[in-house]
């Protein structure tokens, strides 16, 4: 797919560091120390302008040849007007805007925003993410499948969980509508969950729909009731946390340096508005962090949140989560023990990858690596079609986590059958997607 990407700061890069292996991409970037990150690291080519000039955009889509085009400026209003003037350039090239201020948040159609297909925004999506993390009191991962109004979430074992350690999986009174897809233990992933025993410390990944996920949670017992959460930073993925999680009844306390922002929230809002340095031990122990139910480090730093994180860990903070923007600082934030981390290299990617394939295929990258959570369909043709489920082994590696049959969810047992017009969503972790491929008489969409 000829792509191109028109800005190369951290959005613009990291977008282009998903796409490049496997896609033919176009950078284009005015700023010399940012064209020259992302031609030296990345395998992509250069076109040295501003993006936003209709005379540099016209020669890059012609030079290109492009099919996509990806707006990832710092300006919302240059992201906007980059998609516009791309269609008047190419009717049918596909048009992504990236945009921060939640009021550019409107629907993309043609009768309200024409020349615009797709928007979305890295820190308003980190949020969504991050409210819901927050009310899974067990959960320490979250994934959303908004396309089958589903979730992926993992859950940690913890000692306080008497009620379920030491079962096998097949034994738990599990909701109706979810089902466990792997059990992570240490560094081994085990996709023979239903007959495996719970240990402490092992963290359970979990499909299922909103609701079922929430009564899992309660299942395994709720040692802290997520009611008092403080936010550390208010960055727009701070506000957006923040007010997302007020609307469900929490208990806000906004803690920020600048006294000016501050100033303007305190009007805005009705949570309360702290003015402090979040990295100071005295204003996090002043105002009584160790107490509250979530904490969640929302700076501007991945540095300043790791320090964040530490500190209100020592000060007794029982579930801690926060942001990290540089890919390596995930190792980080693991071998300091920070377990609930929501990766912006893992939010970008899972977003672009969804807007770049059709609306109704789930495809997400997940936290380990080779690991994938995917759909499939079944035709006439997959040598699947009328077998049951246990009578076909799937390559090693591969799970079947649910089937959408006529848009109801079925979650699939050993005398399941594969029938014609399924929806497969498959869980892989090391797997040979091809031989799937084969099996299945289709095409995934896992190259992106």
């Amino acid at each position: 797919m000829n792509i191109i990407i028109v800005g190369a700061g951290q959005v613009g890069y990291t977008v282009a560091e998903v796409l490049a292996p496997k896609n033919d991409v176009m950078v284009v970037e005015y700023d010399d120390d940012a064209a020259s990150r992302a031609n030296s690291m990345l395998n992509v080519s250069l076109f040295k302008g501003n993006g936003t000039n209709p005379k540099t955009l016209e020669e890059a889509i012609t030079r290109h040849r492009a099919e996509v085009i990806i707006a990832t400026t710092s300006t919302d209003e240059s992201n906007l007007f980059i998609c516009i003037m791309a269609k008047r350039f190419n009717p049918d090239i596909k048009t992504v805007a990236r945009i921060t201020d939640p009021d550019y948040l409107f629907k993309t159609t043609d009768k309200v925003a024409e020349g615009i297909d797709h928007i979305f925004s890295p820190e308003l999506l980190t949020g969504n993410l991050i409210s819901t993390l927050a009310t899974l009191e067990n959960a320490v991962e979250y994934e959303s499948i908004e396309s089958m109004n589903m979730g992926l979430a993992t859950f940690l074992v913890s000692k306080e969980h008497t009620d379920i350690i030491g079962k096998v999986v097949i034994g738990l009174d599990l909701p109706k509508d979810v089902t466990v897809v792997a059990i992570y233990r240490g560094d081994d992933v085990i996709l023979e969950a239903e007959t495996t025993e719970l240990h402490e410390g092992d963290r359970i990944c979990v499909l299922g729909s909103h609701d079922g996920i929430h009564e899992f949670n309660r299942s395994m017992g709720i040692i802290r009731e997520a009611s008092e959460i403080f936010i550390l930073g208010a960055t727009t993925a701070g506000i957006h946390t923040a007010r997302l999680l007020q609307q469900k009844k929490r208990y806000i306390k906004l803690v920020e340096p600048d006294h000016e922002l501050c100033s303007k929230l305190t009007k805005q809002f009705s949570m309360t508005i702290i003015k402090g340095n979040f990295i100071d031990p005295h204003t996090l122990n002043m105002e009584n962090v160790g107490r509250a139910d979530v904490v969640i480090a929302l700076g501007k730093t991945d540095e300043v949140n790791l320090l964040a994180c530490l500190m209100c860990r020592k000060l007794g903070s029982k579930k801690i989560i926060s942001r990290y923007s540089v890919n390596e600082y995930e190792d980080i934030f693991d071998f300091t023990g920070i377990q609930s981390t929501i990766g912006y290299h893992r939010v970008v990617a899972n977003e672009i990858i969804k807007t770049l394939v059709s609306d109704e295929d789930a495809i997400l990258k997940m936290k380990h690596e080779g690991e994938l959570f995917f759909s499939l369909n079944v035709n006439e043709q997959s040598d699947v079609c009328d077998e049951r489920l246990g009578d076909i082994p799937l390559p090693p590696g591969c799970r079947v986590a649910c089937i959408i049959r006529e848009g109801k969810q079925i979650y699939p047992r050993m005398d399941t059958e594969y029938r014609n017009g399924d929806k497969v969503l498959m869980y892989t972790y090391n797997a040979k997607i091809q031989k799937l491929e084969k099996m299945f008489k289709t095409r995934i969409n896992h190259n992106l």
